[in-house]
């Protein structure tokens, strides 16, 4: 279980850290949809030399299409950030990268617990060792990026402090439970899915407290990634 967690905890903060840095240089919403593709890496690592031979999905045509289209969507959203602001394309970069770790974790986890072993698998140890071997080995680095100046380390103030115990309660202790859990029992492919139903939620937040605007090539490109994975849960869902 500690060596498992081990691999899992750097899949986890990477994955977490390249989204949160990715959010200084592009809007909530713009960073919601780039991170929407996970699906699309899943399923390309599903396909690859990264998984053994037996745990491999055989190539679709159809899903490999869909790929293509989700792909192009996401391209048009970076290609409009560009031209909107020099800063957004390295948050679309830093955004990806976080989807692309963040789909590993969900590939690999899915094959460390076979169907066998579900029943018997302890979510509840798995996720506290992920996040005891994140507090040991990722701490001292908030003293020495401080020290050297690159990043800045403050104790929060007490509003800070309530809204992040909040959000580690609800948006990390209960949702990655139950997103681990999901992984196991319907699949990496249908969990990562799901998630994107946060881009309405973040899409009107931008709109209506921040005064987000945005052009249609947008929303076309955004129409094009759900699209996509609207199909492809489709297709498994058969």
């Amino acid at each position: 279980m500690l060596k498992i967690s081990a691999i899992f905890a750097l899949f986890w903060f990477l994955s977490n850290y390249f989204y949160n840095y990715g959010l200084a240089y592009a809007s909530v919403t713009s960073s919601v949809v780039l991170s929407n593709t996970s699906p699309t890496w899943v399923y390309l690592i599903s396909i690859s030399c990264l998984l053994p031979v037996q745990n491999r999905q055989a190539f679709s045509w159809i899903k490999g299409l869909l790929v293509l289209v989700s792909l192009a969507g996401f391209i048009i959203i970076a290609w409009q950030d560009q031209s909107t602001s020099k800063n957004n394309m390295i948050g679309d970069l830093l955004t990806i990268l976080s989807a692309i770790f963040y789909s590993l974790y969900a590939t690999f986890l899915k094959l460390k617990v076979p169907p066998e072993d579900e029943e018997k698998f302890k979510f509840s140890w798995f996720l506290g060792f992920v996040g005891l071997i994140n507090d040991v080995v990722i701490l001292p680095f908030f003293f020495l990026f401080n020290y050297i100046g690159l990043e800045t380390w403050e104790w929060p103030n007490h509003q800070t402090l309530v809204l992040l115990t909040v959000n580690a309660v609800f948006g990390t202790v209960i949702s990655d439970y139950c997103w681990a859990k999901s992984v196991v029992l319907l699949g990496p492919l249908v969990t990562v899915l799901g998630i994107t139903l946060t881009f309405p939620i973040s899409l009107a937040v931008d709109v209506s407290r921040n005064n987000e605007t945005f052009t249609w090539q947008y929303y076309v490109g955004s129409f094009m990634i759900f699209l996509a994975f609207g199909g492809i849960v489709g297709i498994d869902w058969k």
